[in-house]
């Protein structure tokens, strides 16, 4: 009995062997210059090892020697095909020109355990994807942002009064250390629960309240968080059989409970806010009794999964990067200088008064942005599907390629790796916020450059995401400079741990207390 259970075991190895192997020789089947894979995991080991951090492995996807030269590459996501775009040509076809067929990311979560993470705009697929962005795109208008403007301005003015309560450690000096990115997540908490919901969260009273208690639980990065958003990103079928989520239960429970009792009582009332809050009740109010043409019902959670979408991401993408440029800008005091003049040169214009006008007027301080979102962009890859329909027999690659991309297949844009591609951007690694004035910006290289993604699918909350960073910069500013101190990390570490860019450790800074009005 034994010796016919040992044939019947190395059968089934032999055949799991050779299924490996047929499936680990697609892409030379298809003549497709590929990355070897390692047996089991694919192109992945890397990043499941967390040797580095999930930026810098898609770095070395994009530099690696086997597909130096290529446009694109084939890599195997633990088993299963995918292909790694090298061309901005080719990222130009696939996010913009023909976005019709690849209008869906490959990543998602699972729609029964995670409605917050699954049903947002991020994760959405069309027919539905398209008419929630259509219903929130009026929130994020130019005349929205301007209504917005005294809202954000006014957080920015609570974080300046924060800053100026801190007690210094050295009264000769007038410096105190902080850690930036907390610092800034209690700013852009605040700016997102305010204009977003209507609601005050008060963050720099109460730092570890429920509104900055939740947000931070959606981003820390342990072990098993990384693991759910590589799933979710890479494996995204095997969610619902692990039970990983991109919101965790007690923030959809606490984020749930507080988006449905604002929409109540402002139906209720009858005010409008002209908020998201606002956005969603008439979203709600149109289809309600009655399907859309996706066959969905806006009601209950998808709802509430826009607006946790906006609360997690608005604060996150924003906070890290005020807290990478502030890192940035702490190593150059020539630049950071330059940042204060710009801004004390346009208070004098308009009185010492921080209007729309004015943020938008500091060019200077938007080329250091755009600097800073070049070396720390929010998420360091892209991901689609394609969805050629089945008749068409896939989507054609040419003329760079024969093969065609079958239905379903993913697709990866190695966001990070273009950002660092000195054929782009000569010294990479160098802080050069010069590479974004007006007269270098043309001649970039286009569909190389996209922190908040490019075409249709690109990050709806750009704009507004521009602003709170530049409103919250200015007030830190405006009566405080940064240095770099003893717990400074340089160069910049970036957690192995975090699908999204984040600073190992955390970003502490020695903060100088040094006003503006003194030089006005």
């Amino acid at each position: 009995m034994w010796f016919e259970s040992l044939l019947l075991l190395l059968l089934l190895i032999g055949l799991a062997y050779a299924w490996l192997c047929y499936r680990y020789d697609y892409w030379k089947r298809h003549q497709v210059p590929y990355l070897t894979p390692t047996y089991g995991v694919g192109n992945l080991g890397g990043l499941f090892s967390m040797q580095r951090s999930p930026a810098e492995f898609v770095q070395s996807l994009y530099e690696h020697p086997e597909g130096r030269s290529e446009p694109f590459v084939g890599v195997h996501v633990f088993t299963q095909p995918a292909i790694l775009l090298r061309d901005p040509e080719l990222v130009k076809r696939i996010l913009v020109k023909d976005f019709s067929k690849f209008c869906d990311r490959f990543s998602n979560s699972d729609y029964k355990g995670d409605p917050l993470g699954s049903l947002n705009i991020f994760f959405l697929r069309n027919p539905a994807w398209k008419e929630v962005r259509f219903k929130l795109s009026p929130f994020f208008s130019s005349g929205k942002l301007k209504h917005m403007f005294p809202l954000v301005e006014e957080v920015g003015r609570e974080l300046d009064k924060y800053l100026l309560s801190q007690t210094v450690d050295c009264n000769e000096t007038q410096t105190f250390m902080m850690e930036m990115k907390e610092l800034c997540a209690l700013y852009t908490t605040d700016v997102i629960a305010t204009v977003a919901y209507g609601v005050q969260a008060n963050c720099f009273k109460q730092p570890n309240g429920e509104f900055r208690r939740h947000g931070r639980a959606v981003f820390k990065f342990s072990v098993r968080r990384s693991l759910e958003f590589m799933v979710v990103f890479f494996m995204p079928h095997l969610v619902p059989y692990l039970g990983f989520k991109v919101v965790p239960p007690t923030s959809t429970e606490f984020l749930r409970a507080t988006i449905n009792y604002v929409m109540e009582q402002r139906e209720l009332s009858g005010k409008k806010r002209n908020d998201l809050i606002d956005i969603l009740i008439e979203f709600k109010n149109s289809t309600k009794n009655k399907k859309s043409a996706s066959g969905l019902i806006y009601e209950g959670d998808i709802l509430v999964a826009q607006a946790a979408l906006f609360f997690t991401a608005g604060f996150e993408s924003s906070s890290a990067t005020m807290s990478f440029a502030l890192y940035e800008l702490a190593k150059r005091p020539d630049l950071q200088q330059r940042v204060r003049d710009e801004i004390a040169a346009g208070l004098e214009l308009t009185g010492g008064k921080v209007t729309y006008e004015f943020i938008e007027s500091l060019a200077y301080m938007q080329m250091v942005i755009d600097e800073v979102l070049r070396l720390y962009p929010p998420l360091p890859f892209l991901d689609r599907q394609c969805t050629a329909p089945v008749a068409e027999d896939g989507y054609s690659l040419e003329p760079f390629h024969k093969y065609r991309l079958p239905h379903g297949m993913p697709v990866y844009i190695p966001v990070y790796g273009l950002h660092m591609d000195p054929q782009y951007y000569p010294e990479p690694s160098k802080f050069d916020p010069e590479r974004f004035a007006p007269h270098n910006k043309k001649q970039l290289t286009p569909y190389t450059y996209m922190p908040f993604g490019l075409g249709p699918h690109a990050c709806i909350g750009e704009r507004f995401a521009m602003l709170q960073t530049k409103i919250g910069l200015t007030y830190f500013l405006l009566n405080h400079k940064v240095t770099t101190c003893a717990r400074t990390k340089i160069p910049m570490q970036l957690d192995r741990k975090a699908v999204v860019i984040q600073a190992e450790g955390g970003i502490y800074l020695n903060v100088v207390r040094s006003p503006l009005s003194e030089r006005m």
